[in-house]
């Protein structure tokens, strides 16, 4: 009798689903399990002001732009078909008119620079089949109850209690209570227009903005806590968010491994927030990674002909999908020359990050510990500690 009601519903809710729109009803699923949600007040906006540079920047990274080397990305990357279609556009585009390039970097919300590792760019927001603007914003106000709930500052829902006695929430002051915790002032800077998000009394925080306060702070506790030196390296850093968070938190000897059009972004953004010459990308590698005080940004080539050692490398959401022949220098890199690999990815691509570092680290055995990421559905923390 149960075995054919169970059938007879699940007939009766894949119907439903064929005839409703699939974002709303996610969107009605997340307030169902999270009912937090339905009590904290928020607004949403986009900025519109754009933060200046110096010309000599300008200048400098349209040199470093225009060089002829390229990046090293195989058929078996998602980043190859996000090169193809989006970024190299971009580098035609300059290639024959340069004067185009100091629009790129102030107007991302125009190009597509930023595709595939922040949102503020034009193919997000014109295909309405990406992205959903209100399941977007519903995840940033998750994000902010999740982290609150990771702090204490709120308690944790259990979701086995059938009474709600939930009391209404208010945005600024859980940042405010964040802000203790991590004992930094929070500005949500917003240095180009069209970023989206939950309007604050301390600018407009987006949905990356919250992983990346989450992020900085585990690196910094885990570093204090194992009384570990804080020689950072982290390996595709996105728009370099986690990089400024943990250049707050004082942790400043920092470099990002990442792709061109990534390393670009990432001296574009950072050196709207840290200033110019906190951010050294180009030039003489060793030079760049023996200064402790300033964040570096250096390629995946640069990076294994150096052999250089870190007390920690980071990784998140990434590492799983990038080629096969990469994940394998990297994890071989990673053995080799640091103390601990911090990973925060997801386990639906081929090879899990877990089972890349046993198969590569047959030899080097590793200490390890697994939990669930606080800020994501589907992602782990996986910690690797090398004997």
């Amino acid at each position: 009798m149960l075995n054919s009601m169970h059938k007879y519903c699940k007939k009766f809710i894949l119907k439903i689903l064929k005839h409703i729109n699939r974002s709303k009803f996610k969107t009605f699923i997340e307030f169902f399990n999270n009912p937090r949600l339905l009590f904290l007040e928020y607004e949403i906006g986009t900025s519109k002001k754009k933060t200046n540079l110096s010309q000599n920047f300008y200048k400098e990274k349209l040199s470093f732009f225009l060089e002829n080397d390229h990046d090293e990305i195989l058929g078996d990357s998602q980043w190859n078909s996000i090169f193809n279609i989006f970024h190299l556009n971009i580098l035609n585009l300059v290639k024959e008119d340069n004067s185009k390039f100091n629009e790129v970097m102030d107007n991302p919300e125009e190009y597509n620079l930023f595709y595939g590792f922040d949102g503020n760019c034009k193919e997000l927001k014109q295909n309405l089949k990406l992205r959903n603007n209100r399941e977007e914003k519903l995840l940033i106000a998750q994000k902010i109850l999740s982290i609150s709930e990771y702090f204490g500052i709120l308690r944790l829902d259990s979701g086995e209690n059938f009474k709600n006695n939930f009391k209404r929430l208010n945005v600024n002051n859980l940042i405010s209570k964040i802000e203790k915790k991590i004992r930094i002032k929070l500005k949500f800077h917003n240095p180009f227009p069209g970023e989206e998000g939950i309007v604050t009394n301390r600018g407009i925080i987006s949905l990356r903005e919250v992983e990346a306060i989450y992020q900085a702070y585990r690196i910094k506790i885990f570093l204090d806590q194992n009384k570990t030196k804080s020689k950072i390296l982290e390996i595709g850093g996105g728009l370099g968010r986690t990089a400024y968070y943990c250049y707050r938190l004082g942790l400043k000897n920092y470099t990002l491994v990442d792709l061109k059009i990534p390393l670009l972004s990432q001296s574009n953004y950072l050196s709207r927030l840290c200033g110019e010459n906190n951010i050294m990308l180009g030039g003489n590698i060793k030079n760049r990674i023996k200064n402790s005080k300033k964040i570096k940004l250096i390629s995946p080539k640069e990076l294994f002909d150096s052999n250089e050692k870190f007390d920690l490398v980071f990784n998140s959401d990434s590492l799983t999908e990038i080629d096969y022949k990469n994940q394998k220098k990297y994890i071989n890199f990673i053995k080799k020359n640091s103390k601990t690999f911090y990973s925060i990815n997801h386990e639906k691509n081929k090879h899990t990050v877990f089972n890349l570092m046993k198969y590569f680290s047959s030899k080097n055995k590793f200490i390890y510990n697994k939990s669930i990421y606080w800020m994501r559905k589907g992602y782990l923390e996986e910690i690797f500690k090398f004997n």
